[in-house]
């Protein structure tokens, strides 16, 4: 089986993730050196450079190894999901255990025109599978050929009709 690729943005959405947090924590690191007198002006410089370095490292190659690693198939049975750049998991759903399907973006997703598929199964409190990075189209028409083929299965009517 041959996995499909999220869309390019995705990289782009996970470097600004990245960013984000690590303007949170050198604005952290400035305030701990302002309000603990006890640290010297260099300890806070070498803990805000040591933050910096983490974050490019993340950016160059943490980034480039997990969109690379990320992909998806939708089969006729089920849903295949893979993530990870350095713990990798594989996900399967199979049809006949999808409760319902979103989709969800974020303000960054929304900016960047990329969204999550998120499917929740029977038995679950959360989501089980969530495949970031889709273009909204895409998503939609995902989504929207998961529930034909959930609503096509045998039984699929007498089970909506003994929930109502």
């Amino acid at each position: 089986m041959e996995y499909l690729s999220v869309d390019p943005a995705y990289k782009t959405l996970l470097r600004a993730v990245i960013l984000i947090d690590t303007v949170l924590l050198l604005i952290l690191c400035a305030l701990l050196s302002i309000a603990i007198p006890a640290l010297e002006p260099w300890h806070g410089a070498v803990a805000a450079a040591m933050i910096l370095l983490l974050a490019v490292t993340l950016m160059t190659v943490w980034v480039n190894k997990r969109f690379r690693l990320t992909g998806y198939i939708v089969q006729p049975r089920a849903v295949y999901f893979r993530t990870g750049a350095l713990w990798r998991t594989q996900t399967v759903v199979t049809l006949n255990r999808i409760q319902h399907v979103e989709i969800t973006q974020g303000p960054l997703e929304r900016w960047l025109k990329v969204a999550r598929l998120v499917i929740y199964t029977a038995g679950g409190k959360s989501s089980d599978l969530t495949v970031p990075g889709l273009p909204l189209p895409h998503a939609e028409s995902i989504r929207d050929g998961l529930l034909q083929k959930i609503e096509s299965q045998p039984g699929a009517a007498e089970a909506a009709d003994g929930q109502l």
